[in-house]
């Protein structure tokens, strides 16, 4: 490698076995000892490496010590590393690294853009808004992702055959196919001949478009490949990548298993959890013998060592569904202004001893995995639904938090302790929304050994004081931007027959409140006896690249944004009255925040330890440890802490290592979570248009407004989308950047969906909508020289129908997208598509 003063040392991946035949095409990988040396100097940087979804030629590596992402352009700069890879990184010269990454935009826009008479509106300068702050590429891969194992289709051929029928189309959002073609130039190894006999490859194309192509070799690969070939084309098979050698383009591999038909809902939940490093099997035998023998009940001589409270009034409040009842809560008036309020935590750790298997198997899990029709559990469900959940009217262990607080929730005193409880009853968040708004507790709502009208008196004194500690929580600087999650009913056969979106109310909100409460107050005990080993969580702040854009959008939209802390943020939202726009620039918002991460104390500057949306020093994961290893760990560091041990079980090295496994295992859990959610719309969505034999049209709302292209929100589903104006049946279409909106012209009676979509990009003939922006002022010399005007026709005299408030034109068949307008959708699904593709075009009102 040049640069590098390597001599000893190759990789087993760099070894060339045929220097005749063979064409290198990555740099060498350097020796982990050089590499260490230079990570340690400054010279390196080490990071986890993260690959752009909708561009496979970018990825970034974020690195502790430097203040922004490394971006990684292209395939030979990313050296062969893949998703989630540890890399080391070297640093490259922004402005050519920068200059040939434009070059490759330019190329796509003019290749997209081919058959238009004038190119689209484009802003001088456009291309560098992305512009990195640092760039380089990996010279070594320290640590591989574990999940090396991917769902996708095999084929005998490396390229897809032409589209000739509508179901092999998708939104160029979309796309499973590589941004560009880098990997087009595949080495002479990894290539085949067109006939059958000459085959000794056949190929993956992973469902995850951050996953390159997977060179196959026969002995991989099923038996009957290349009789079969049909069989194959929608058909869903697991593979693993096992080497990538310097002389290829891809990386080899080898089929593991058949998952099932493309379309068919449970092959694609397990492709889900597949490609997210979810394992869905028993528990091993020597995790099962860690469990208690049953019956099971407490031993008097547990429970002397623990508090009482088996006679307090201790009740759960969780989703009408749920079978793991982690958290329950107390209150009791002590005095005028003056209560006693416990979180009682299911207290795992009793039943999960540190190094035993039944450990190591829920450490390797990580998380419980909710999906839309069953959970992946953490633990076996003899814990998780029976001896560790607070069910009512039986005795159980807990991991309390009991504070002594005034009327508004003020903090007077705090004590941490094992405990013994009897919940005396299983509220659902609506039950106690009832009492909440003076309704009482449904009759459906059993209370055992105290009265109905004592339960509901301690849910008003708890709504009441959760209500005064959220409100100085939010004075005090928090930020709250919610998602939107979507809820589903199955039929007999589990698929989906029904949606709704979450809503989150008072009860909720009562729950969430003193559970921040104990996680913070865990956290400030832990971090105290163990300022070098504890578990906590941290939220970094947002990337400000992405605020600062967000907050130049909202000013143009005439909204006034403070982004320089939560608390700024959340009063600039606090301030605007229109529901609609709020929604609209919430949903923005999030674009720029991280998300938030388990840490070791001790490993950094402890100004990083802050938890940015929560706006609090000091924060961990106490109150589910039914379903979060991490709160395992916390639960074992609190009790070593209550105790005054010297040492809380683990070493800031162990810790570290738990805590980005806790954050891979959340990661994958999330995202399994919300593709499934996806992959449930779309069967429900593609079910509603089957049965009613009519299309799915519903309201939509546009949240931004670009240059050739403009984003909406169905609320009704949560779905985002961005439509293209060279996706839909228009004439022509013209961008004003005074009103930052775009205006249609429509073609009349033709009509807009996804088979129009399709055809138009088969037609050869088809000549693309011209794009034009509008011009207030007068042309400078700056815009007389440029590119840009030379290219892109400008209108300065501006038809009436723009200079109106009308959103619609009746006389030229104009329709203006503007941010915060409403308009009607057609919603069309591609369920012959793995994952299926959910294309969603505005309704052409001119019909």
């Amino acid at each position: 490698m040049k640069g590098h003063d390597q001599e000893d040392y190759c990789h087993p991946n760099d070894i060339i076995h045929n220097a005749k035949t063979s064409r290198v095409r990555f740099d060498r990988y350097l020796d982990p000892k050089i590499c260490h040396e230079k990570v340690d100097k400054g010279l390196l940087y080490k990071g986890v490496l993260r690959i752009n979804k909708r561009s496979r030629n970018d990825a970034y590596v974020t690195c502790d010590n430097l203040d922004s992402d490394i971006f990684i352009n292209g395939q030979h700069d990313r050296n062969r590393a893949l998703e989630g890879d540890t890399v080391i990184v070297e640093l490259l010269d922004l402005e050519s690294v920068w200059a040939k990454k434009k070059e490759s935009m330019i190329q796509k826009r003019e290749q997209r853009h081919s058959t238009a008479v004038e190119r689209p509106p484009q802003d001088e300068g456009q291309d560098d808004k992305g512009k990195p702050k640092y760039v380089g590429k990996v010279v070594a891969i320290t640590a591989t992702n574990k999940n090396q194992v991917c769902s996708g289709i095999l084929s005998i051929h490396r390229h897809a055959p032409a589209p000739v029928k509508l179901s092999s189309q998708q939104n160029e959002e979309d796309s499973n196919t590589p941004a560009d073609n880098e990997d087009e130039d595949s080495n002479e190894t990894a290539s085949a001949s067109d006939s059958n006999k000459n085959i000794r490859l056949v190929w993956f194309r992973p469902t995850d478009t951050r996953k390159p192509m997977i060179a196959i070799q026969l002995k991989n690969a099923p038996a009957d490949i290349l009789k079969n070939e049909e069989k194959y084309k929608n058909l869903l098979m697991v593979a693993k990548i096992t080497r990538w050698p310097i002389d290829s383009m891809n990386p080899f591999g080898t089929v593991l298993r058949e998952l099932g038909h493309i379309g068919n809902i449970v092959a694609e939940t397990q492709a889900v959890l597949e490609d997210n490093g979810i394992v869905e099997q028993p528990f091993g035998q020597k995790a099962l013998k860690g469990l208690p023998e049953t019956p099971w009940s407490i031993s008097q001589s547990e429970i002397d060592k623990r508090r009482d409270l088996r006679d307090t009034r201790i009740f759960t409040i969780d989703p009408a569904t749920a079978k793991d009842l982690d958290d329950a809560v107390h209150v009791t008036k002590l005095a005028e202004d003056e209560f006693e309020i416990g979180v009682h935590i299911a207290d795992v750790s009793h039943f999960v001893h540190q190094h035993t298997a039944l450990d190591h198997e829920a450490f390797d899990r990580g998380t419980s995995t909710y999906l839309c029709d069953r959970v992946i559990p953490m633990l076996p469900s003899l814990l998780c639904e029976q001896l560790c959940s607070l069910n009512p009217g039986v005795e159980r262990l807990a991991f309390s938090v009991i504070w002594k607080m005034d009327g508004t929730g003020n903090i007077k005193d705090t004590w941490f302790g094992k405990s013994v409880i009897k919940s005396c009853a299983k509220l659902a968040y609506e039950d106690a929304q009832s009492v909440i708004e003076d309704q009482g507790l449904p009759k459906t709502a059993s209370v055992k050994s105290f009265s109905v009208s004592e339960v509901e008196q301690d849910i008003r004194h708890l709504y009441a004081i959760s209500k005064q500690m959220r409100e100085r929580r939010f004075s005090n600087g928090a930020l709250s931007i919610n998602s939107i999650r979507l809820s589903f009913k199955l039929n007999d056969l589990g698929e989906p027959c029904g949606v709704s979106i979450y809503e989150q109310k008072d009860a909720n909100r009562l729950i969430e409140e003193f559970m921040l409460r104990a996680n913070m107050s865990v956290a400030e005990k832990i971090a105290k006896h163990y300022p070098n080993e504890a578990l906590l969580r941290q939220h970094s702040p947002p990337h400000e690249r992405t605020l600062n854009e967000f907050i130049k959008i909202a000013e143009n939209l005439g909204y006034t944004f403070d982004g320089s802390t939560a608390g700024s943020m959340q009063k600039s939202f606090s301030a605007i009255e229109s529901e609609d726009v709020k929604s609209v620039l919430r949903l923005l918002a999030v674009k720029p925040m991280q998300r938030a991460k388990y840490f070791c104390t001790g490993t950094c500057d402890i100004i990083k330890y802050r938890h940015y949306a929560l706006n609090v020093p000091l924060y961990t994961h106490f109150t589910s440890p039914i379903r979060r290893f991490a709160d395992i760990i916390v639960h074992r560091q609190l009790e070593a802490a209550i105790n005054n041990k010297d040492s809380c079980g683990y070493q800031k090295k162990s810790v570290t290592a738990a805590a980005s496994h806790c954050n891979e295992r959340k990661e994958g859990a999330k995202n399994s979570q919300d593709m499934n959610i996806q992959l449930y719309l779309a069967h429900y969505l593609h079910m509603l248009e089957t049965q009613n034999q009519k299309p799915v049209i519903c309201a939509a709302i546009v949240t931004q407004v670009l240059k050739d292209c403009f984003e909406i929100l169905v609320p009704e589903y949560g779905l985002e989308k961005r439509v293209h104006m060279d996706a839909l049946p228009i004439e022509k279409f013209v961008y004003d950047p005074h009103k930052t909106a775009l205006a249609a012209y429509w073609k009349e009676g033709v009509e807009s969906n996804r088979e129009w979509d399709h055809n138009r990009k088969l037609d050869e003939s088809y000549v693309e909508p011209s794009g034009t922006q509008l011009n207030y002022g007068t042309v400078t010399d700056e815009e007389e020289d440029n590119d840009y005007s030379a290219a892109s026709k400008i209108a300065y005299d501006i038809p009436k129908e723009l200079l109106s408030d009308n959103l619609i034109d009746e006389t030229t068949k104009m329709q203006r997208f503007e941010s915060f307008s409403k308009l009607t959708v057609r919603i069309q699904v591609n369920v012959e598509r793995s994952p299926p593709i959910i294309n969603i075009y505005p309704v052409n009102p001119f019909m």
